[in-house]
């Protein structure tokens, strides 16, 4: 005699308090063993659907079961268990996995087998998990699905009867019955839609047989990749290729993306980011039959700007999120109209997306959709996993999708913004609010991080080069000849003779250390080799001093001392000239040491500082080699070109962002054409009265440390590296930044070649 019903027993004592929170692998046991007792031979052989009951209260009606009880409860369930519990019930306890599951379950009925290819198994298992689903919703939404009032009971018997006669079609409208009931509880508390969007992520590793898995989904969905990925897929795999092309023709897959690599945004122009765009659009086309109309990116990081750029290519909308960890600002919406500085505005989803990899997440997964219903307009819950990855339970979560929108309806990006298109919140953000992408453990293991992004920065430049104007071209203030020849002796003369008059003389070694053309004035300090002071003329204030060091960082403290940050436990050599050499009127050389706080020698350096023609422009060409390679972190252990302000000055630090000047707050940061020190506020430098902005044209270094309020250091040399050569131009009231450093990375970009 087979038992009178069948219990899941789970760990709670009503739905209400069902464990939401339990980690993977507990989430794991709890829905394998919850879906197992929807298989249709259980089912049909009990003639009951299932139930459940609390693992802390063991059944007392007397009612013989087949009891199933998650391995991860097993300890709790047996403690509590008595012989009158087992009288004439079947048990289940201490298997792992769905389909083990329902072996043990179907060898304890008697004359039950189960079929090893039995049709619509896998959509009772999705019914199953529907009804925990829907339960659960409808309680965090404050309602009741009022289901055992209905004959939803009977229909679940029915459809698993026919199942296990071979009745396929009877089976179907059964089940299609059943799923509708559900659906039908979802009107009662929140009748608006709800949208699930399914982003499946490519990569190298995933374009054979993962992404072919995938194109079988029942549900629509969108595939996230760039332009390479796709012609990668071209060179290797024509017959996927041609099957994911066939089913975007369809609608049934969406191509997200556009870029054709995913590099850093923010190490690029914003006429790059664009030629990148366009690349990667025409291998979609080519090879797809189709351009995105989607923006989404794995990694690579974000921008203010993407928005002007992406509606120059009538993107219709995009996704806010990162897939590598990377954090974003929070737009405190879920569908947002993304407006750019220039007024430019595209929509986009920006909830988190959830992981579809977790076992977890499914639990929790009438929460988020709950409080999705309480505190956005439109309703819209993402998903992401690569290819290949997603959890059995997802699986079962799409093929719900497929049979009814209880808990959501599965459509492409494309298909949400056109059907909610004037819904989203108008969010914009300053430029410094998306963070600067920074070395990582993967970039750090590269031979020559430092040296590889220069290399890359002068190339872009290069390539782009009919749109950097020449240097002699550029409008400077109080310019001199566009020949940018040098200043001439009886010019030179003159200013120093003024100089003198009006504000005293200098003694000789002074005026050998010092280089001055009537616009900017540098001085080299006499003990150090490095920048004493860059000023517009004798009588103004220092505007920025110049060192080189050799960054180390102290080890952290013990465990239970106070907590020090790797800046705070920072520490710096020395920089001693051995020989500074006057070249010309326009150059002055040093040669030196970095010398450790030990006093050893860690290094030789050389230092030289060249007027750059009749502009207010000083080029700083730096060569060092290291008795041992800087290691390590690469913002704890370097060679850093130091730069220092006078701390009572009230000054904003500016940091290229796609050549744009951007203020920033930021202690790490990448700025790889160049960094402003202008005054606090000011929208413009360099007039009305007010000091002068500095500029410090990177040429193509991107990593940046705010050391201290008043000092910037450069990072120059890293990663096990022992030598290196830089140049790094000093300019004073410079109102074209951007002109300015893309002509000099240009230029010795020129010259290196």
């Amino acid at each position: 005699m087979h038992p009178e019903r069948i219990a899941v027993f789970l760990p709670c004592h009503s739905l209400d308090d069902f464990p939401t929170w339990l980690d993977d692998h507990e989430a794991d046991d709890l829905l394998a063993a919850w879906t197992a007792a929807w298989h249709p031979e259980l089912i049909a052989a009990v003639g009951a659907m299932p139930t459940w009951a609390s693992v802390e209260v063991p059944p007392a009606d007397g009612a013989t079961l087949l009891g199933i009880v998650p391995s991860t409860c097993d300890d709790r369930f047996a403690a509590l268990l008595d012989a009158a519990c087992l009288a004439g019930s079947r048990w289940v306890r201490g298997m792992h996995g769905r389909q083990p599951i329902v072996a043990a379950a179907c060898a304890a009925l008697e004359g039950v087998a189960v079929a090893k290819a039995l049709p619509l198994a896998d959509d009772f298992f999705a019914l199953g998990l529907a009804w925990l689903l829907a339960e659960l919703l409808s309680r965090r939404m404050r309602s009741s699905t009022a289901l055992a009032a209905t004959d939803f009971g009977s229909a679940v018997v029915a459809a698993a009867r026919a199942a296990v006669s071979g009745d396929e079609t009877l089976a179907r409208g059964k089940l299609r019955e059943c799923f509708g009931a559900l659906e039908a509880t979802r009107s009662q508390y929140y009748p608006v839609d709800v949208w699930l969007l399914d982003l499946v992520l490519l990569a190298d590793s995933t374009l054979g047989s993962r992404l072919a898995a995938e194109l079988d989904s029942p549900t629509p969905l969108a595939v996230l990749t760039t332009g390479r990925l796709i012609e990668t897929l071209a060179r290797t795999d024509l017959p996927l290729l041609q099957s994911l092309r066939e089913r975007v023709s369809t609608g049934h897959i969406e191509i997200v993306g556009g870029r054709h690599d995913e590099t850093p945004l923010d190490l690029h122009l914003l006429e790059a980011i664009r030629e990148s765009i366009a690349r990667g659009r025409a291998a979609c086309q080519e090879h797809l039959g189709t351009v995105p109309v989607t923006f989404g990116q794995c990694t690579g990081g974000s921008s203010a700007f993407l928005p002007q750029v992406l509606a120059g290519f009538e993107y219709r909308g995009a996704i806010w999120s990162l897939f590598d960890g990377t954090p974003l600002p929070d737009p405190g919406a879920s569908r947002i109209r993304w407006q750019a500085p220039d007024g430019a505005t595209i929509d986009a989803v920006a909830r988190p997306p959830l992981d579809a990899r977790s076992a977890a997440m499914i639990l929790s997964l009438a929460e988020k959709i709950g409080d999705a219903m309480d505190h956005d307009h439109t309703c819209v819950i993402q998903f992401a996993h690569h290819a290949g990855t997603a959890s059995p339970w997802f699986h079962d979560l799409r093929r719900i999708g497929a049979w009814c929108k209880v808990v959501g309806g599965f459509v492409t990006p494309h298909t949400l913004f056109e059907q909610t298109s004037g819904a989203g919140t108008l969010v914009d953000f300053a430029p410094d609010a998306f963070s600067s992408t920074l070395p990582d453990a993967r970039i750090e293991q590269e031979a020559d991080p430092v040296g590889s992004r220069v290399a890359a920065v002068e190339a872009e430049v290069c390539l782009l080069a009919s749109s950097v104007r020449p240097l002699p071209e550029l409008a400077l203030p109080n310019d001199g000849p566009a020949t940018g020849t040098a200043p001439s002796r009886q010019r030179t003369g003159l200013w120093q003779s003024l100089t003198r008059g009006l504000f005293g003389g200098e003694d000789e070694e002074s005026q050998r250390l010092t280089l001055d053309n009537g616009l900017v004035r540098v001085a080299v300090h006499p003990q150090t080799g490095g920048v004493l002071s860059l000023r517009r003329a004798n009588a103004t204030p220092n505007r920025l001093s110049q060192q080189l060091a050799f960054r180390t960082t102290r080890a952290a403290p013990a465990v239970g001392a106070a907590w020090e940050s790797p800046e705070e436990r920072a520490e710096y050599s020395g920089m001693a000239a051995d020989r500074i050499e006057r070249e010309s009127e326009t150059a002055i050389s040093s040669r030196g040491r970095l010398i450790g706080a030990d006093g050893r020698d860690l290094g030789t350096f050389r230092q030289r500082l060249a007027l750059l023609g009749s502009r207010p422009l000083v080029r700083l060409e730096i060569e060092v080699e290291l008795a041992r390679g800087a290691g390590g972190p690469i913002f704890e252990e370097h060679v850093a070109c130091r730069f220092a302000w006078n701390e009572n000055d009230d000054l904003d630090v500016c940091r290229s962002i796609h050549g744009e000047s951007a203020a920033t707050e930021r202690t790490r940061f990448t700025a790889p054409h160049f960094i402003e020190l202008r005054s606090a506020g000011a929208a413009r430098l360099g007039g009305g009265g007010e000091e002068p902005r500095v500029l410090i044209c990177t040429g193509g270094l991107p990593w940046h440390v705010r050391a201290t309020p008043h000092t910037v250091d450069t990072i120059l040399l890293a990663a096990g590296n022992r030598r290196g050569r830089w140049q790094v131009v000093l300019g004073l009231g410079i109102e074209e930044p951007k002109g300015v450093a893309l002509a000099l990375i240009r230029e010795s970009a020129g010259a290196a070649s």
